[in-house]
């Protein structure tokens, strides 16, 4: 029986901390071979003024702006992958009955097709057209998305929408060089 104990400073949403306990049991299983139904994942906060660093207490070094108070930019990673489907039931065939993928939620995609979402980040909709891409968009999880938006602005990167809000916290969506369809995903300021 895996148990993993994580210690912060308090101030993450529930969202975050349910991503976090994801992440670390994905990992586990990934990494360490354990069983998800027998990991636990225990996290403890703290407030900034109950834990110190190098003898200066955290409630100190974010009061004297050491840590700085806006994150750079950062991409984590793939957040997920939208594929359009010329036969959903058959895609769902493959990916979750063959290749064993796990439905974390089905729902109507924002313009009213339906949407199988996997756990491993993969999304399924209808609507592929003929001969065209069935990649509807690529996302990817990051930080600080105004300042990506930013920086996009500056490079004269298309900005299809946002930063605003979603079912991700905060969403981006802009064009990459051929026109496909990028996102940033990650939370909303100040959380």
């Amino acid at each position: 029986m895996p148990f993993v104990t994580v210690h912060m400073w308090d101030g993450r949403t529930d969202e975050q901390k349910r991503r976090l306990a994801r992440a670390i049991t994905d990992a586990m299983v990934e990494h360490a071979g354990a069983s998800p139904d027998h990991l636990h994942v225990a996290i403890s906060e703290y407030p900034p003024q109950d834990w110190a660093r190098a003898g200066v207490l955290g409630s100190d070094i974010e009061r004297h702006g050491v840590l700085g108070s806006e994150k750079p930019p950062l991409i984590y990673g793939l957040g997920h992958l939208l594929l359009q489907t010329t036969d959903l039931a058959a895609a769902e065939n493959f990916y979750i009955d063959f290749l064993g993928l796990t439905v974390r939620k089905r729902e109507d995609f924002r313009d009213g097709r339906p949407l199988v979402v996997t756990h491993q980040g993969l999304g399924l909709t209808t609507g592929r057209p003929d001969g065209g891409n069935p990649v509807e968009h690529v996302a990817f999880r990051a930080r600080n998305l105004p300042a990506i938006a930013r920086r996009a602005e500056e490079r004269g990167i298309t900005i299809v929408s946002g930063p605003e809000p979603s079912g991700y916290g905060l969403s981006l969506y802009m064009l990459d060089p051929d026109g496909n369809k990028v996102e940033m995903i990650g939370d909303a300021p100040g959380t």
